[in-house]
């Protein structure tokens, strides 16, 4: 074991990108967490005493922690770091950090929001105290989106000065379960895809607007809304269809076989989309995908032959974005004109790093 991560909130994606050098401690997981992901033995639920044990192994080198801006798991994770740098100091601590929004906005005191003087103290303080502790417990981050490292650097810059950084985006090659393509080119089904829980923060009330102002249905098309909630009795307009909490093997599926993946994402108060993981899902596994500017891969993917940015919240651009996206998912199944690229999906736009490149990066400037 070369790299032990602690990891809140655990996903199925999570274990399915571990290193093979890599250990997994959780002090949370996620409810559609996949139980036979999770049955792998470099995966456990967190207790201090596993964590002194992982301390233990000599060829540990890069303990990886929840990012600063997850402030919770933040503090939680200071506690851990000591622990780890009293036991092993030359222990390099990292972390993937993709928060996108506004540091200053991710740590002003809502409870002051009625008292602007007061509140603005308190954020700055916020901000001062934050960037002591990345100050004082991080040598290495990886920013997984353009967005977050601008975000972190225009708070934090001064104490990130002396931390090894930098930008690795997320794996957009094939996907490491499914594979790339071997189908010989068989057309996608006409379907728009939409991956978690139907919620507005997730745009789900514009994106079925949209998907009624495209004339979807008259098009030929079905919008599918893979649940992980389970619930069923979601009303939904016509052409819609729920899955209500599917396996991990059905997503995969559902992936391989959609044309489109619809992630509209909006900004909530203290709340805004990270990277999105439908977004990557969907052009690992070949489909085009319809997105907003909210997402912290805007920049890095605006050029992306697949992806098509819409304004948040704007039902019309939605629409329009839906359209273009059905229409160019159309013309390749008539003309397979981007067979190649179903076949592979390295070969378009950009391919990205995996985690195992992530965990790479670290080992290259670890102190043991």
């Amino acid at each position: 074991m070369q790299t032990l991560r602690i990891v809140p909130d655990l996903r199925s994606s999570v274990v399915e990108e571990m290193p093979a050098t890599q250990a997994l401690l959780f002090t949370s997981r996620r409810a559609d967490a996949d139980p036979a992901l999770l049955a792998d033995p470099r995966v456990a639920p967190f207790t201090p005493r596993r964590l002194l044990t992982a301390l233990r192994d000599r060829e540990l080198a890069v303990l990886e922690v929840a990012e600063p801006l997850w402030t919770g798991e933040w503090v939680r994770a200071l506690r851990w770091i000591a622990l780890a740098k009293l036991r092993r100091p030359r222990i390099t601590v990292a972390t993937y950090a993709i928060e996108n929004l506004d540091a200053r906005a991710r740590l002003a005191p809502r409870s002051l929001g009625h008292r602007p003087v007061l509140g603005a103290a308190a954020t700055r303080l916020a901000v001062l105290g934050m960037g002591v502790s990345v100050l004082l417990a991080l040598d290495a981050v990886v920013f997984g989106t353009s967005g977050a490292a601008e975000n972190y650097r225009r708070a934090f810059g001064w104490a990130l000065r002396g931390t090894r950084q930098t930008v690795l985006t997320p794996r957009l090659s094939a996907c490491s379960v499914c594979g790339p393509r071997v189908d010989g080119g068989t057309p996608r089904e006409r379907t728009v895809l939409f991956l978690g829980t139907p919620s507005e923060r997730k745009g789900f009330a514009v994106l079925t607007a949209a998907w009624e102002h495209a004339g979807s249905v008259d098009r030929g098309w079905r919008l599918v809304v893979a649940d992980p909630s389970g619930a069923t009795d979601r009303p939904v307009p016509t052409g819609v269809s729920i899955v209500a909490d599917p396996p991990r093997a059905t997503v995969h599926a559902l992936l391989r076989a959609a044309a489109v993946v619809a992630m509209p994402s909006v900004r909530r108060p203290g709340w805004r989309e990270q990277i999105g993981l439908p977004l990557v899902e969907g052009l690992t596994h070949g489909c085009r995908v319809v997105t907003t500017t909210e997402t912290g891969l805007a920049d890095d993917l605006r050029d992306h032959p697949r992806v098509v940015l819409t304004a948040p919240g704007d039902v019309a651009d939605l629409a329009a974005g839906l359209r273009r996206a059905m229409d160019a998912a159309d013309t390749a199944d008539t003309d397979h004109a981007d067979h190649a690229a179903d076949t592979d999906a390295e070969q378009v736009g950009p391919r990205g790093a995996t985690k195992t490149d992530v965990v790479a990066w670290w080992l290259e400037g670890a102190l043991v």
